[in-house]
């Protein structure tokens, strides 16, 4: 719901999330299931980092999906390397921000750096408040009227899904997220830099979409989803939440086919809000996007 304005200064304290919510997925709590770390997300400064593991099991995720279906239409909050070149060499020009860690030539040229770990988070592991995120995005050069793209390490670590659920958090309506591996980037002619650009600051004005934010404290009667390993998942998790690895997801643009994730998410009822938990807040936000796409009304799970 985009009509949230005035709730903003109750909400204000709900949104100082607690570290993680270790305590309601700890063994023996009344709202998990065979003990472990259940639906817990590890806040804080490592909250969206992949493990080398988790890293390496993504890049080694087959390039079709986990079902084998052919790649389709691209989906319309994607947009591929190709159609940004066209854009770069015609009229619309677009904000790029690159969201992942840098590496050599990470940047396509003109774009900036948006790093979001630690930016959008307090010392303490909680998450910062609405207005306190859109002045780090108004202190790098972008309103909440420009045209994004962000773009990481296509889907491998969560970099750039946790970045396009940050922006759409804010309210950010046009932005989109970049397909493909810098190697197909650069064959649609897009050209890489060392060092990022920079903009002037801004004044970024949210509109925050509090739909797509979950309180462990308001879960009865949503469908839950728990986005980590089947091993992970069987080892403890949250009461009622169904498994659905984040690597079932993949295609090899970054997202699986429509057809592919309609089989992934058969179990749940499309008309109803489904709930996203992981112990690592950057790959529960890629299963997040994948329902997005899908259309359905997901949200992701943080403690209050």
């Amino acid at each position: 719901m985009q009509n949230y304005r005035g709730l903003l200064l109750i909400l204000g304290a709900v949104l100082a999330i607690a570290a993680t919510l270790t305590a309601a997925a700890a063994p023996g709590c009344s709202s998990c299931v065979g003990g472990g770390s259940g639906g817990a997300w590890s806040s804080g400064l490592a909250f969206i980092g992949a493990s080398a593991e988790a890293t390496t099991r993504m890049e080694t995720t087959p390039s079709t999906s986990a079902t084998g279906y052919p790649e389709e239409i691209t989906p319309s909050s994607l947009i591929t390397a190709r159609a940004l070149y066209e854009d770069q060499i015609g009229e619309k020009e677009r904000i790029m921000a690159y969201v992942g860690v840098p590496g050599d030539g990470s940047y396509i040229e003109g774009s900036i750096h948006l790093p979001l770990d630690p930016e959008v988070f307090n010392p303490d592991g909680s998450l910062k408040s609405p207005e306190e995120i859109a002045a780090i995005f108004g202190a790098a050069g972008i309103s909440e009227d420009d045209p994004l793209v962000i773009y990481g390490d296509s889907f491998v670590n969560g970099y750039d899904t946790f970045a396009f659920w940050v922006m759409k958090y804010l309210g950010h309506q046009d932005v989109l997220l970049l397909e493909g591996t810098k190697g197909g980037r650069q064959a649609a002619g897009l050209k890489f830099a060392a060092k990022p650009s920079s903009r002037d600051p801004v004044i970024y004005n949210p509109d925050p979409n509090f739909d797509i934010l979950a309180l462990s404290g308001e879960l009865e009667g949503l469908q839950l989803v728990d986005a980590r390993t089947q091993a992970d998942y069987n080892a403890g998790h949250l009461e009622g939440a169904i498994n659905i690895d984040y690597t079932r997801v993949r295609g090899s643009n970054g997202l699986a086919t429509s057809q592919a994730l309609a089989q992934v998410f058969s179990a749940l009822d499309k008309t109803q809000k489904v709930v996203v938990s992981s112990s690592n807040g950057g790959l529960a936000s890629i299963v997040w996007y994948a329902l997005y796409s899908q259309g359905y009304q997901g949200s992701l799970l943080m403690s209050g």
